[in-house]
């Protein structure tokens, strides 16, 4: 039974440009293998008594390939988790399921693959990109698409996949789950989740059609164009605030930053480092605190401090009042060992 379960998965991967080698897992497996055959694909299910037996929805590839596969499969995942703090909620993740597989249907015409993993549904549905020509190319030779490519992260193929998931059910996907074309991993029917020690079954087969999937090309590529809009405004949003720092340097101070000492350190947080990176740079709190982890890193090598730095940090961050660090002049007046240890 098990075996026409992994004929019937390999069927969703008909239309692709090859069936194997391909990427497994199974809960005896460190992590992914590759498999050439269907026959060493069972092999390795079988000494993992079927347990968490999953096969990538992507076939291999190497590096130098990543853009030159198209999008020929997509994964969602329903999660349970999703309806945790509902009333009923297999009753809510029904309705989520029900109102995704209408979606696909009238976007895409697809009759899906759905199956219950123990925590959740999982669907499955093979599709198609096709030019003019009735060809299926990789998006990166869209020409409407391959500016946009530097944006994404990604191989277009994979973030393709995400957005397509995210799409068709609205949004109310597991927000954890990312498939990526080299960690697409879908599960067996008839196999067993360890997680839940439970069977995975089939709900709903496919129709051993591929969707043409060329209506979502469009608001993919809004997805894009949103993409590249928000990179340059975060690319815009950096470059003002490297001005911003640049413009606001004390050297004085940069140099204590680079120097480790061997006392003061807790003088130096308080009245100098903390002002200065907080009031005058307006790095945020998780900056703060590295930058001056990192320097006291180097002054416990010249002195070992005895109290523990990043609560300090923490601690001195949540007094601060926004003033600003003490001046050099002052320094010279109030902590002149330290005006001389700055001045060498």
């Amino acid at each position: 039974m098990t075996e026409n379960n992994v004929h019937f998965i390999l069927t969703h991967f008909s239309g692709q440009e090859f069936e194997f080698p391909r990427s497994i897992m199974t809960a005896r497996t460190n992590g992914q293998v590759f498999v050439d055959s269907e026959d060493e694909m069972m092999k390795y299910f079988t000494e993992a008594n079927f347990v968490d037996c999953r096969i990538n929805g992507y076939p291999a590839h190497n590096e130098s390939e990543m853009n030159q596969l198209y999008p020929s499969f997509i994964f969602i995942d329903l999660d349970l988790s999703l309806c945790s703090t509902c009333k009923y909620p297999i009753r809510k993740l029904d309705y989520i399921l029900k109102q995704t597989l209408k979606k696909i249907k009238e976007e895409i015409d697809g009759q899906s693959t759905v199956l219950w993993t123990g925590g959740g549904y999982h669907i499955y549905q093979p599709i198609k990109i096709v030019t003019k020509n009735q060809e299926k190319q990789p998006l990166e030779t869209f020409k409407e698409l391959e500016e946009f490519a530097p944006f994404t992260g990604n191989d277009l193929t994979t973030e393709f996949i995400r957005f397509a998931e995210n799409y068709l059910t609205d949004g109310k996907g597991d927000s954890k789950h990312n498939p990526s074309i080299n960690s697409c991993l879908i599960r067996i029917p008839e196999t067993i989740n360890s997680k839940y020690n439970e069977k995975v079954k089939i709900i709903q087969k496919w129709d051993d059609i591929e969707a043409l999937a060329n209506p979502l090309v469009l608001h993919f590529l809004d997805h894009l164009i949103q993409l590249k809009i928000e990179n340059e405004e975060l690319k815009k949003r950096k470059q003002n605030s490297d001005s911003i720092r640049n413009s606001n340097k004390i050297a004085w101070i940069d140099k204590l930053l680079e120097t480790p000492i061997a006392d003061y350190r807790y003088y130096c947080l308080w009245h100098i480092l903390i002002p200065y990176l907080v009031t005058i740079k307006s790095l945020s709190e998780h900056e703060v605190v590295s930058i001056l982890t990192e320097w006291l890193d180097r002054c416990n090598k010249v002195n070992k401090i005895r109290w523990k730095y990043p609560q300090r940090i923490m601690e001195q961050l949540r007094y601060d009042k926004g003033y600003p660090p003490i001046s050099l002049e002052n320094l010279k007046k109030e902590n002149l060992d330290l005006y001389n240890l700055l001045k060498t």
